[in-house]
Formats: C-alpha cells, structure tokens, sequence
C-alpha cells in the first residue's frame, strides 16, 4: 500500500557506533553495529531468547521465516516484496517468507518452511533453526478470527539465490547494520489516512513497516547494546 514518510525524531535505537558521523544527509550509511562482525552476537539473541506464545485457539494461524547470512563478514537479513494484488491487505510491502498455515502443516513450523520453498524457491531443510521470536497479533482478522504469526529465524550461511514465485515482485538481503541505524528511521503515513507508523527506510528506498518491522525491532533490541 502507498504511503509516505517523514523522519522519525525519536530514533528507537540510539546504541549505533557511526564511522563518519559528519555524512551529509541523504548518503549512504556508514554505521557498523558494536558486534562488529560475524553473527555470534546475533545467534545467541535468538537462541537464548524465550519466546512468549499467543494461544492458537480461535485464531487464524501464519508464520514466516527470518533468514539470517553474512557477506563479506557482514550480517544480513532477507526480505521479499510482495507481488501487487487488488484487495490483498499486503500487496507490495516489504516482508518476509511467509503465510498462513494449511490444514495439511503439521505445524506452523512447516508453514514457514513450506511458504519459504513456494515463494521464493528456498528450501530451508538444509538450513539451522536458531529460534523463533514472539508471536505477534496484526488487527488483520481472517474469516473473522484474529491472525497470530510466529516467525521463525534460520541462520544461512551462504546467501542462496531465490526464485521469485507469482506472489513476490522482488527480494534482497539487507545489512542488518543498516537496519539498526537511526538515520534510517522514520514515519510511515497511510494514503487517505491519518495513521502514522514506524519504519525504516531501505538501501533501495523501500520501507519497511508493519509486523515485518516489528519482528526486525524485537531481533535488533536483543543484540544492540543499551
């Protein structure tokens, strides 16, 4: 859905070490995380984390996989963009792999392994299952109950290649460095709305906002020092 964006001037993570502080506005970060490389710090977030589970009864189910890797010594983080489709509440966002859970998954697990392979031709069985981070509710209800995702995080340690299927326009890996900067973070406006919501802004200008920002604020809060 379009929007529009403002900066955000209350930075929700302030504890980002920049190596050029006086960049002009506008050029490209060139802020690195305190964890200074490789992904240990991350991997222990995840893996020590205790994720609080919302109750499946009565709700509709849907779970999606964060794909952690590392190039040139750097962690990323995978999304897709969501193929645009008339009446689809996520047409065009930036997400994650991902969907609800069919009656024939064992579990919301094969859900997000399932929905990953379909999406953009990865198949995560090869891949290490760090974690799972909570659950979080969206205001979205689906056939009149309300929607519960789980997502899942894998650790990838080469950065595979993905097929875009019919229900993604696009996916990349991202610097999760660049996530964690405040310099990216702004305000999403709706169009033909008042509501204003958090965001980041991408290397390639998209944003990122919604459940996908906040599943990607609950992983940078565990790893970024206070």
């Amino acid at each position: 859905m379009a929007g529009s964006t403002i900066l955000h001037k209350s930075p929700i993570i302030p504890c980002v070490t920049c190596r050029n502080r006086d960049r002009k506005p506008g050029s490209p970060s060139n802020s690195r995380l305190h964890f200074a490389v490789p992904s240990n710090p991350i991997r222990s977030a995840v893996q020590s984390h205790d994720p609080v589970h919302i109750p499946p009864q009565g709700c509709h189910q849907a779970a999606v996989a964060m794909l952690l890797g590392e190039l040139d010594r750097c962690p990323q983080m995978f999304f897709i963009q969501r193929a645009l489709h008339e009446g689809d509440p996520w047409s065009g966002q930036i997400a994650f792999p991902g969907g609800s859970r069919d009656t024939a998954d064992p579990d919301t697990l094969h859900t997000a392994r399932r929905e990953t392979l379909e999406e953009v031709g990865i198949s995560l069985d090869g891949y290490r299952l760090l974690g799972q981070l909570d659950d979080q509710k969206s205001h979205i209800r689906i056939n009149s109950k309300p929607l519960v995702i789980n997502c899942f995080v894998f650790e990838v340690p080469e950065l595979p290649s993905a097929v875009n299927g019919d229900e993604v326009n696009d996916s990349f890996w991202t610097r999760i460095d660049h996530l964690a900067d405040p310099a990216n973070r702004m305000d999403h406006r709706i169009d033909r709305s008042d509501l204003h919501y958090p965001a980041i802004r991408l290397e390639g200008g998209q944003v990122l906002w919604g459940l996908t920002y906040r599943f990607v604020q609950m992983l940078i809060g565990r790893v970024v020092p206070h």
